[in-house]
């Protein structure tokens, strides 16, 4: 445990980071519902660390963890010697693991802080919501939508290890809280921030690359589109500067070769299930993407969608581990209900900001579902896009629960006066 540290230092730092935002240190019920959730991941990094390994983190976090180890016996050179093609379109994974890497190199090669460092990105996404949280108004409900974020056991285990999964969380919470910012008080350095935590995003996963493409269309459009302030400026040269910056992100992403056509990405999906369906696996649900036919992909996607968003179903359900999925699958129905239900009873910018979110959720987690066939897998995979889903959901989820309890209440309290 004596090499253990820095780890041991990062644990006391990621408690005492919480207090460096004014914003969120005047709040204390916030700050002690951060600590609170920031305890469940540490007591998983600990067990994770410390020879308990925790379900579920078998393999990819040992692996990130074993590949950051050799990545601090080399030099730093370590990416183009294990991928000289290119590091962009080929070597996530090898991008994340000199960034373990450097740690340990510096620090010295320590399990715990791999996953202690997985925890600070958990911390740092909580102030993020935090933030955005403020920024939509929605503080009445802060201390609900914290703990459903941080609480949810997926979240907890995976986002204590040597896994990407609370880095990708991170990054995309940061993402989304620039483009709102942007457009509530446009500016070039909220711009430059933007692109720079969607970049930071896209080089964690191959299809994140994808879906960041997806993500900077659709934020330009919709804040230019949607910009009031500019009320001078007609409509038509709006969209002109919309398409203008649209062609521009294009030209740039195929010059970076992140670029690909809908219908090759298609393929390349395809592909991939073709190849993880012959993988025994006992949660494969089976659904094949049919793409030699527009009938054929408005058949299966949906049916894809679908099973990765909520499988396992109660039929599926066969032991301990399938009723856990089972439950927070259910969960995240209930939150997406009432997500819809409120965007649908929304208005004006609030409305606005719903729709947005919505389109650039649905899209994050069509493109994990594309590349997923196996509930196991899909997860991990929903983990990123989670805290968009208890922003928008948990509000009206918690006015649910409080109208439900006081209706519960009342109904007691008036059984009890019959009584006397």
């Amino acid at each position: 445990m004596m090499q253990d540290w820095a780890g041991w230092l990062l644990i006391l730092f990621s408690f005492s980071i919480v207090l460096m935002w004014k914003r969120v240190r005047s709040d204390t019920k916030v700050v002690y519902a951060i600590w609170f959730c920031i305890v469940f991941h540490h007591v998983v990094a600990f067990l994770n660390a410390y020879g308990c390994g925790v379900i579920g983190t078998e393999g990819d976090a040992r692996t990130f963890h074993f590949l950051g180890l050799e990545s601090a016996a080399v030099d730093a050179d370590f990416v183009l010697t294990v991928d000289r093609d290119s590091v962009f379109s080929h070597s996530p994974r090898f991008i994340y693991s000199n960034f373990l890497g450097f740690f340990y190199r510096i620090f010295g090669a320590s399990f715990l802080l791999g996953n202690v460092l997985s925890v600070l990105a958990f911390t740092l996404s909580c102030i993020v919501l935090v933030r955005l949280v403020s920024l939509l108004d929605l503080e009445r409900f802060r201390i609900g939508i914290v703990l459903f974020f941080g609480l949810l056991p997926s979240s907890v285990i995976f986002s204590s290890v040597t896994l990407r999964e609370s880095w990708q969380a991170l990054f995309f919470l940061l993402s989304v809280y620039w483009v709102i910012r942007l457009w509530k008080r446009p500016g070039i350095l909220t711009v430059s921030f933007m692109l720079m935590s969607a970049f930071c995003m896209a080089v964690l996963h191959n299809g994140l690359m994808l879906y960041t493409i997806y993500f900077i269309l659709a934020s330009i459009y919709w804040v230019v589109s949607g910009y009031k302030k500019g009320v001078r400026s007609k409509r038509l040269v709006r969209f002109l500067f919309a398409g203008l910056a649209i062609a521009c992100v294009i030209m740039v992403t195929q010059k970076m070769g992140w670029y690909i056509t809908v219908g090759h990405g298609l393929e390349k999906a395809e592909y991939f299930r073709q190849a993880a369906a012959t993988i025994p696996a006992r949660a494969t649900y089976g659904v094949v993407l049919d793409t030699s036919s527009v009938l054929g992909l408005v058949k299966t996607i949906p049916m894809i969608f679908a099973q990765y968003m909520f499988a396992p179903f109660p039929w599926q359900v066969q032991n301990a581990k399938d009723v856990h999925a089972l439950l927070e699958s259910m969960l995240r129905f209930v939150l997406l209900f009432f997500a819809v239900y409120s965007w649908r009873r929304s208005s004006g910018e609030v409305r606005s900001y719903y729709g947005f979110l919505l389109i650039i959720l649905l899209g994050m987690e069509l493109v994990w579902a594309l590349g997923t066939v196996n509930w196991g897998t899909a997860i991990r995979h929903r983990v990123p896009g989670y805290s968009v889903i208890v922003l928008l959901g948990a509000p009206g989820l918690i006015l649910f629960m409080r109208r439900l309890h006081f209706m519960i209440f009342r109904r007691r309290k008036d059984n009890t006066m019959l009584l006397k």
